[in-house]
């Protein structure tokens, strides 16, 4: 019981006791953490002597962890403090069991650049070892060097680019096996406050995704003819999915070719799907590309 060891003699409520229940409930955390990191040391020594190529990166687990703590969280701390403090246990977690680095697109435009160091610091931890990339291409292209675990890009978007370099996602479509995938949406609680208003970010990164269990997928498509998206919207339902999205790569960069296109789709989707097969049936010759580029879980709204 709250402090049931701070009254006095008298009965009444001592501030030095209460103190000294503090720095004991202090000491106990302390302990807790101390106690986590050496499990996480030993968790690195059974990955590395299982032989198997083994992901240190695991976004779905993550959220499962955050979503249990926030649906037993009560008292007057906001729920947002409790995810900000579980994503620094987190990533301080991941970096004693693997050697972790993240990529952070940064434009010309210096505050919007603060704002993705300030997306990636608030979930990769506020010590994690983050560098910077003045484009799209060069965050893709620490990530696929493996000069960076994780690499954080802007949302796509049909107006995002300039015509000087291609939306992000058209790369990892034609990447082929053993591409980064799209593994996260930042800023994964949306009451921790933004640098720049409404900005939001996508986190790719060469693992094994799994399912969250509240999940959404990127699915590419390039179509040999034109189809509206209505009638897209239409064959994926028929299919049993829901479309939640659509980007459309920039035509200026697609001239002469046809046009990728870019579909948000609810539930978590990998290649093979059965529903993503169904749907590319109905709509026949017209889809000349499907491509899954990874999902991510749903992002906390309070």
């Amino acid at each position: 019981m709250i402090g049931a060891m701070a009254k006095s003699s008298s009965g009444d409520i001592s501030l030095d006791s209460l103190r000294q229940e503090i720095d004991g409930i202090d000491d106990q955390i302390h302990d807790l953490l101390i106690r986590r990191a050496a499990i996480a040391g030993v968790v690195r020594e059974v990955k590395a002597k299982s032989g198997a190529s083994v992901s240190f990166i695991r976004p779905a687990r993550e959220a499962e962890i955050l979503r249990r703590l926030a649906a037993r969280h009560e008292g007057p701390f906001p729920t947002s403090l409790i995810t900000r403090i579980w994503r620094e246990i987190i990533s301080a977690t991941l970096t004693l069991e693997t050697n972790f680095s993240a990529s952070v697109f940064s434009p010309d435009d210096v505050e919007i650049g603060l704002a993705y160091m300030w997306l990636a610091r608030t979930y990769f931890g506020i010590d994690g070892t983050v560098r910077t990339a003045g484009t799209a291409s060069g965050v893709l292209r620490a990530v696929r060097d493996g000069k960076a675990a994780v690499g954080v890009l802007p949302m796509p978007s049909d107006d995002r680019f300039s015509s000087d370099e291609i939306p992000w996602w058209t790369t990892l479509a034609s990447g082929g096996e053993g591409r980064p995938m799209i593994m996260a949406r930042l800023p994964w609680s949306h009451s921790q406050g933004d640098v720049v208003a409404g900005l939001e970010a996508l986190v790719v990164a060469k693992v094994v995704l799994e399912p969250s269990g509240d999940d959404v997928s990127y699915v590419a498509l390039r179509f040999t003819d034109s189809v509206s998206r209505d009638r897209i919207r239409r064959g994926l339902k028929a299919a049993g999915l829901e479309m939640v999205g659509a980007v459309a790569a920039n035509p200026r960069e697609t001239r002469g070719g046809p046009d990728w296109q870019l579909y948000e789709i609810d539930g978590f989707i990998t290649e093979g799907d059965e529903r993503l097969e169904s749907f590319g049936a109905a709509i026949g010759d017209a889809v000349g590309s499907m491509v899954v580029l990874g999902s991510y879980a749903r992002p906390l709204r309070g």
